[in-house]
């Protein structure tokens, strides 16, 4: 996260992004998580380095449509630019020089200090194609010319700025001239990717799209002409595999490959749910065959952003408030919310009135509690209990409800229950304590406990994918160690997480669980088995060192139905890839059985 804080300060310096509104759409965006797929190994002024370079890109490419630029002005603009470039001693950079010169000119100054002799002239070459490209490009737009699909997807790889960045990241390593191929499929792969998470909204804006340049081509609709792009993605990833079959520099080109398409899945730059419906001439299975397919990305995993919820964006904003942090999400949060309460449930209608109108709830809280249609009292090993207890402590984050502390749950915890519940039981025990003016209820230990588990699981944008339990771990160290780097950290994940809409997710994914839920489908269905095999190998690298499988890539945290369907997915995929992973699984399903063999729920 500090690539993060890094990238924002440096574009709002150097005037790349201008008002409130500027900025939340760069920090939408994360190219710090970016640059932390890309290169996640290196310094921390390496790593601020790739992700200002990612922004720079980004926002200049942005700019051109956004401020409806001429491709002459386009022209201008990328000259300037590469003056900078070109320059023999880096200083070309009058003061009065365009905010993109001047960004420019600070990267490039820090860019080549690492750089190998040589590079320097390849980097310029790559980006002057890069800047013919782009021109060309809006040329044919604003001539309204058609391009071929051969014409297109040539043009695409010298737009998508993969192979600069490439650059940016090889500069210091030895020359690899022989792997330019590698690079050329690397840039397809992201290329055609974006276009597919892109294409609604592009169509939307008249822009040119290897969805629409693929339906053209084929003379079919959008929705079967996305279902080709997938088929031709999938046989590009194979040419990729084929060619890159050993080697460190190898490893470093798929890295990067990798890590786009995983930030291409996190990212806001493109918005959620940009499927593409079936006509009305496309319906049943084979409908449904292109969707799935669709939904499939490169490297196997199952799409997924999962909706927004009342609970997660009341808890956020009132850390935010308790923060006085990032005033403009308040601000949406607080419209979400606003939005939700006409047609809420009775829950949500009570944890949204807590949260909007906190000093008039507070004395009421309890009593509209007591009156909620749900029995909050029972529950299998306890579980009621503690759903009651959660959401007292949730209305006392909410609107300040008084707590007591006998009804704080007892310490439990670490052994024997999952990091889940160790931290919604430490975090109940630790508010409640507070709340009640009793801290010493609470141990120093159990303290120490939680910000450790919170700081654990860094590949997620939410800790273990979760944002419930993220945010009342992270309400919970506020009460006792308010300026801890985990509280900052947190708020700024938990703003990277929320949707289109506003409001934050339940869950940031469940791609695991998913993939090996759709795989079982695919299996017995003759169009979408050609994508088993790399769902399976996704699925195969993500067993657990205890042998169980967590629901979303990146996490530690296991369960019991996510290693049942992945086992189950594995074994109908085929033999080879569930014989090697059933000796840690039996063993991990046996670890956690009761002694009535069954499992916990």
């Amino acid at each position: 996260m500090r690539a993060e804080r890094q990238v924002r300060s440096w574009a709002a310096r150097h005037a790349l992004v201008v008002g409130e509104e500027e900025m939340r759409r760069l920090a939408r965006m994360g190219h710090g998580r970016m640059a932390g797929w890309l290169v996640p190994l290196v310094s921390p002024a390496e790593l601020g380095l790739l992700a200002q370079w990612g922004a720079f890109i980004a926002l200049v490419d942005d700019g051109f449509d956004r401020h409806g630029q001429s491709p002459a002005q386009a022209r201008a603009v990328l000259d300037e630019l590469l003056g900078v470039l070109e320059d023999a001693d880096g200083s070309r950079c009058p003061g009065s020089a365009a905010p993109a010169v001047r960004a420019l000119a600070d990267l490039w100054g820090r860019t080549r200090v690492a750089a190998r002799p040589g590079w320097r002239q390849r980097f310029v070459a790559l980006y002057r194609d890069f800047a013919d490209a782009t021109v060309t490009e809006m040329r044919l737009r604003a001539s309204g010319e058609q391009q071929g699909l051969e014409e297109y997807l040539a043009l695409r790889r010298r737009t998508i700025t993969v192979l600069p960045v490439l650059a940016v990241v090889e500069r210091s390593l030895p020359v690899a001239d022989g792997l330019d191929g590698l690079r050329e499929a690397a840039a397809d792969i992201v290329a055609w990717t974006n276009d597919l998470r892109s294409a609604a909204r592009e169509e939307d804006e008249g822009t040119e799209n290897l969805v629409g340049v693929l339906a053209r081509h084929h003379g079919c609709s959008r929705s079967r002409a996305a279902a080709h792009a997938r088929v031709m993605l999938a046989e590009r990833m194979d040419d990729f595999d084929q060619a890159a079959v050993h080697g460190e520099r190898a490893a470093v080109i798929r890295r990067v490959r990798d890590g786009s398409l995983a930030w291409q899945r996190e990212t806001h730059r493109n918005p959620a749910g940009g499927g593409h419906a079936a006509g009305a001439e496309e319906r049943g299975m084979p409908a449904l065959v292109q969707h799935l397919a669709v939904g499939v990305d490169p490297a196997g995993h199952v799409e997924d952003r999962c909706g927004s919820r009342v609970l997660e964006s009341a808890l956020l904003l009132a850390l935010l408030r308790k923060q006085g942090a990032e005033v403009g999400e308040q601000a949406r949060l607080t419209a979400f919310l606003e939005r939700r309460r006409a047609g809420a449930s009775t829950v949500d209608a009570l944890l949204i009135d807590a949260c909007l109108d906190p000093a008039g709830m507070a004395g009421q809280a309890s009593e509209r509690t007591a009156g909620l249609p749900m029995s909050l009292g029972s529950g299998t090993a306890g579980r009621g209990r503690l759903k009651a207890v959660m959401l007292s402590t949730v209305l006392h984050l909410l609107c300040g409800a008084p707590l007591h502390d006998s009804d704080a749950p007892g310490p439990a915890g670490p052994e024997g229950i999952t990091t889940f519940t160790d931290v919604h039981v430490l975090s109940a025990r630790i508010v409640h304590a507070h709340a009640c003016g009793r801290p010493g209820l609470v141990s120093d230990a159990e303290r120490s406990r939680l910000v450790p588990l919170l700081s654990r699981g860094r590949n997620r944008v939410l800790w273990e994918a979760s944002a419930t339990t993220y945010l009342l771990g992270l309400h919970a160290v506020r009460t006792f160690r308010p300026d801890d780097p985990v509280v900052e950290d947190g708020v700024l994940r938990l703003c990277l997480a929320i949707n289109a809409d506003d409001g934050v997710p339940f869950l940031d994914s469940q791609d695991l669980w998913l993939t090996a839920v759709a795989g079982l489908a695919f299996t017995g269905e003759q169009a979408l088995a050609p994508y088993v095999p790399r769902m399976a190998d996704l699925v195969a690298a993500w067993q657990a060192p205890d042998g169980g499988w967590p629901f979303a890539t990146g996490m530690r945290q296991t369960d019991v139905d996510t290693t049942a369907r992945c086992m189950e997915f594995l074994h109908a995929a085929g033999p080879d890839r569930y014989r090697e992973a059933l000796d840690r699984a039996s063993t991990y399903l046996c670890g956690i059985a009761g002694p009535d063999g069954g499992f916990p729920t």
